[in-house]
C-alpha cells in the first residue's frame, strides 16, 4: 500500500465534495479500502478550521478524526525540519510543517495543488489527484 501525504486543500475538497462520484470521493474510497494510506499533518486540522468556517468545522473535523487517515502530531524533529525548509527553500511555515511531516515519516509524495511544494521536490514530490488515484491501484 502506498503512503501519500495529503495537503490541506485536497482534504478540504474531500470533506466538502457533494458528488458521490467525484474525484475526491474516489480518493476517500481508496483510503477507506486501504489502497492508499492517507497521512496528514496536525497543522492541516488548524488550517481546515479556518477554511471550513464556524458553521460546519466541528462536524467536518469530527468526520476527519474518525476516518482512516493517519494524523501526525508535530514534534521536535518535525519542527526543526520545517524551520530548515522555511529557511533554505523559502516554504511558508504552514507548508514547511506539512512537508516536514511527510519527510520525517519517510513519505515520498504529497498530494497538493500548491506550487509552494515545488521547493521541497528534492525531499518529497508534489503530485496531483489524478496521479494519486493511479498510484492507489
Amino acid at each position: 500500500m502506498i503512503k501519500i501525504l495529503i495537503d490541506t486543500m485536497p482534504i478540504y475538497d474531500l470533506l466538502t465534495e457533494e458528488e458521490e462520484e467525484g474525484p475526491y470521493f474516489k480518493l476517500a474510497e481508496k483510503i477507506k479500502n486501504q489502497k492508499i494510506t492517507g497521512v496528514i499533518s496536525a497543522v492541516t486540522l488548524a488550517e481546515l478550521i479556518i477554511h471550513l468556517g464556524k458553521d460546519i468545522y466541528k462536524q467536518k473535523i469530527k468526520e476527519l478524526v474518525s476516518s482512516t487517515l493517519v494524523i501526525v502530531d508535530i514534534n521536535q524533529g518535525i519542527a526543526i525540519r520545517a524551520g530548515e525548509l522555511h529557511m533554505n527553500q523559502k516554504l511558508p511555515l504552514g507548508d514547511a510543517l506539512i512537508a516536514a511531516t511527510g519527510i520525517t515519516e519517510n513519505i515520498k509524495h504529497v498530494l497538493t495543488e500548491d506550487g509552494h511544494f515545488d521547493a521541497s521536490m528534492n525531499f518529497i514530490k508534489p503530485i496531483n489527484l489524478k496521479t494519486a488515484l493511479k498510484m492507489g491501484r
